[in-house]
């Protein structure tokens, strides 16, 4: 089982991953002299304004814009609120050709279990808020892109907890193991609110 990580673009923000560990964003240097730029042009000092929104699909978007520095600013960052700072708080941010970029950093590791048809996922980002379990007669109730990955690759069953995904399945192969890895990445650069259509409470 090995980690996987993947590059690709979205939305006005570049997604790019990698396999790393952060408690906070990580600005680019290029990026804090943008910062700085911008508060010599508005003659006042400026701070990134970073928030998540879902456009009507569900899908996450970072939008990133300067705003003048209040008191309670401590970092060159601003969150429009917490929920965008937990959700974004692994990755980083670049300047590329004059635009600022926001990369998520996604981790995801395979483990074996004990039993030789259960694989665990590990990753950095949350799979659920709690605990869930389903089997294929409730795979309806995931977003399409989970649904059509777990049922085309015959995943039995999946359990999520926090960042925790055990999935079922008889024959795992390297190439479903690496479709299925690719599915997850995308998936957690979507940044969907949840891997459900609708609200779902853990059991």
């Amino acid at each position: 089982m090995y980690p996987y990580s993947l590059e690709g673009k979205k939305s006005i923000m570049t997604l790019f991953f990698q396999k790393k560990n952060q408690s906070f964003p990580k600005l680019h240097s290029e990026v804090i002299e943008r910062i700085k730029d911008e508060s010599i042009r508005q003659k006042k000092e400026q701070v990134l304004l970073v928030q998540l929104v879902q456009n009507q699909s569900g899908v996450g978007e970072v939008q990133v814009s300067f705003a003048d520095r209040i008191p309670e600013d401590t970092d060159w960052i601003r969150f429009a609120n917490e929920d965008s700072k937990k959700r974004l708080q692994h990755g980083e941010f670049s300047l590329e050709k004059g635009n600022i970029y926001y990369h998520p950093n996604v981790d995801l590791k395979w483990k074996n279990t004990p039993k030789e048809t259960i694989y665990k996922i590990e990753s950095n980002y949350q799979f659920s808020n709690g605990k869930v379990y389903l089997d294929q007669k409730n795979y309806d109730q995931l977003v399409p892109i989970l649904k059509n990955c777990f049922l085309s690759d015959q995943v039995e069953s999946i359990y999520m907890d926090g960042n925790i995904c055990q999935l079922e399945i008889k024959s795992l192969d390297d190439t479903k193991e690496e479709r299925i890895s690719e599915v997850l990445l995308t998936f957690f650069s979507s940044f969907y609110p949840s891997p459900f259509l609708a609200p779902h409470r853990p059991q």
